[in-house]
């Protein structure tokens, strides 16, 4: 065997250390851009896992938040601080987030989802998350803000701007803007099968503007595209109640609990029903079990507060509502029975302050406005009282408080021609209503005058 001679060998490692060296760069390019490739990929898998369809995740923590979080992370772990990770890693802070909304831990939800906008502040999915936490503390208005910025992005996915409108129609809806949102529901169903997520928000919207056909038709149509959504049944049920079937109810609702025993939501209204039914110690429990379900939410603490009110605890009920309006500061109904609650206690100035709050913020709340003319009444201003009791009447007109208490607002004041059309009015909207009809007959003449009936303030809940 022939050896090469030392220097040939050294040529050739020299040659092959030369080789090694120009190669390197190209062997790491190829690895990055395969790397790059499966980012990529793995980018697209998690983002198509947060932009499914709403008929097949209704709600966001439906979502496939856990598979879309791992896919996110494999993306961090190759991307570093570019521009890919910092969304990637946005998007992994929005998928712990919607994982906390689904253990209902609103606080975690909202510091992930704080650390989501910091990483990446345009990535629409992000804000549509920060959205439902922001909607889910009570702050509204800046839901709705987000909300309304994500619909005006040039390139928004068609399946996140259905749920976008979704929740802007139950953002319409909690703040009482029932043609706004029959507006929007209707374009959103238009040209496409509504199904159930749609079809539920729809009847809300038709019974806020007063089309109880209407909405039990949409209702009937949701339970029908997905018989195993217990939203349909709580709807129907909400209908048989107004309508005087409490019974059919009650029975709604156990099949409503029977699809889904977990919802917060049903157990709340088989509560308010039992409460009608006068079976208190079942209402109590429901309620209960609808706070343990919903813990973050106003509804279960305001439905307790009012069944405080019916069975004359007026302080217990005063706790309660003060803790729906800890969930959500912007709750009407919760501060406008807070007020009742006040007055009920003798808190007279803890009472005029909550109704004059609840008037400010929401000027169509009939109730909180006949609550401050009460309390101006109470407190020795029939003058202060008139213009709120007024506006009362006009916002409730088939409610007999509202002129009952105007009418003796006018009376303390000698203003007998005034107040006789109130109560006038009164008889007309509750023609059985004695009190009215003692202080119209001690107005006749020779009748002495209204000063010999015994006089009383009622306020509306």
């Amino acid at each position: 065997m022939v050896l090469d001679p030392p220097t040939n060998v050294k040529k050739k490692l020299l040659w092959a250390v030369s080789l090694a060296a120009v190669c390197a760069p190209v062997v790491a390019l190829g690895l990055r851009l395969r790397e790059d490739a499966r980012a990529d990929r793995w980018m697209q898998e998690g983002t198509a896992k947060l932009d499914v369809s709403i008929d097949r995740a209704p709600t966001p923590e439906s979502l496939d938040w856990h598979g879309a979080e791992v896919l996110f992370d494999r993306v961090v772990r190759v991307s570093g601080d570019g521009d890919r990770g910092r969304r990637a890693r946005a998007l992994w802070h929005s998928c712990r987030a919607l994982g906390d909304l689904s253990r209902a831990e609103l606080v975690l939800a909202s510091a992930e989802v704080q650390t989501a906008r910091r990483e990446d502040p345009d990535e629409l999915r992000v804000t549509f998350v920060e959205a439902v936490v922001l909607q889910r503390r009570g702050e509204r208005r800046r839901a709705a803000q987000a909300l309304e910025g994500i619909t005006r992005g040039a390139s928004v996915p068609e399946t996140l701007r259905a749920r976008v409108g979704l929740h802007r129609l139950d953002l319409m809806l909690d703040e009482g803007d029932g043609h706004g949102a029959l507006t929007l529901a209707e374009s959103l169903a238009h040209g496409t099968t509504v199904r159930a997520a749609l079809g539920n928000r729809l009847g809300l919207a038709r019974s806020a503007v007063g089309d109880v056909a209407g909405a039990r038709a949409a209702f009937e149509a949701a339970h029908q595209s997905d018989p195993r959504d217990a939203a349909a049944l709580i709807n129907l049920a909400r209908i048989a109640r107004t309508s005087g079937d409490r019974e059919g109810a009650r029975r709604m609702l156990q099949q409503a609990l029977a699809l889904d025993e977990t919802s917060g939501e049903a157990w709340l209204a088989y509560g308010v029903v039992l409460t009608d039914l006068g079976a208190m110690a079942e209402a109590r429990r429901a309620v209960l079990e609808a706070g343990r379900r919903m813990p973050d939410q106003p509804g279960p603490w305001t439905t307790q507060g009012e069944i405080d009110l019916r069975e004359n605890h007026p302080v217990e009920a005063v706790a309660s509502f003060r803790e729906a309006l800890q969930r959500a500061p912007d709750d009407t109904g919760a501060r406008t029975n807070l007020g009742v609650a006040l007055a009920r206690t003798g808190d007279r100035q803890g009472a005029l302050q909550a109704f004059e709050q609840v008037t400010q913020r929401a000027p169509s709340v009939g109730q909180a406005w006949n609550g401050l003319g009460v309390m101006r009444l109470g407190m020795s201003d029939p003058e202060g009282a008139i213009g709120p009791l007024e506006h009362a009447s006009r916002l409730l007109p088939d409610d007999p408080n509202p002129p009952m208490n105007l009418g003796l607002a006018y009376e303390r004041l000698r203003r007998w021609n005034e107040a006789a059309r109130a109560f006038r009015e009164t008889l007309r909207r509750a023609p059985a209503h004695e009190l009215a009809t003692a202080h119209l007959a001690a107005m006749q003449p020779g009748a002495g005058r209204a000063q010999s009936v015994r006089t009383r303030v009622t306020a509306s809940r």
